[in-house]
């Protein structure tokens, strides 16, 4: 199998305890910088893209925000779980329009311009290093000219394999190195943070576009 597929079969076969671990994780120091850099325009006019949905943790928090959410991930077993879960509550189902898709199927998706907004919280870091450039392209090509991107990685300068997930490590250098493989000019701001999770020692690299 390759790394790809290898990371993908860990989320199927332990989607349940990944949620656990993730789903009630406090957020609150992304969410509002992210929220705060939006387009101003009316909430029923953003769209906003969660990509690699996860728990659908995210997902919820900004449709309970009043936002139109599409929520992607390639686990089938960790959208019906999220998927599962936003329903139970009346308020989520109309405004959450979930996809299953990896994100070789994702970038032929017919999306240009369609996102306000879209939330790649530690997602991207399990596509390989030299396919990032090709992949961001692709992504901001579905921003709106006014449009945001925020993006996380686990802090540091290789790429590795870790219980049979590939991750793929961004610094400060490394993320110069890539935006000059990009075709898109844009105004981005770098920072770290902790890991949010309970007896997690990690720093992460957070990344946010402004087209």
């Amino acid at each position: 199998m390759t790394n790809q597929s290898n990371t993908l079969a860990f989320y199927n076969s332990n989607a349940h305890s990944f949620i656990e671990q993730t789903v009630d994780v406090n957020m609150r120091l992304l969410y509002q910088p992210f929220v705060d850099n939006l387009p101003v325009r009316s909430k029923s006019n953003q769209n906003i893209l969660d990509l690699g949905c996860g728990s659908g943790r995210d997902s919820m928090y900004f449709t309970n925000l009043g936002f139109n959410v599409t929520a992607v991930d390639s686990s089938s077993a960790l959208i019906d779980l999220a998927k599962a879960a936003a329903q139970k509550g009346m308020d989520y189902q109309d405004t959450i329009e979930w996809h299953c898709a990896t994100f070789q199927d994702f970038i032929q998706k017919n999306w240009q311009r369609q996102f306000t907004a879209i939330w790649a919280c530690a997602s991207l870091l399990h596509v390989p290093y030299k396919d990032l450039p090709e992949l961001m392209d692709a992504l901001l090509c579905m921003l709106t000219d006014d449009g945001v991107f925020y993006a996380s990685f686990k802090y540091g300068d290789n790429e590795h394999v870790k219980d049979n997930r590939f991750f793929c490590d961004m610094n400060e250098k490394r993320w110069e190195a890539m935006k000059q493989k990009t075709n898109h000019e844009f105004k981005d701001d770098i920072w770290l943070t902790d890991d949010q999770r309970v007896d997690r020692d990690e720093k992460w690299f957070n990344i946010m576009i402004k087209q």
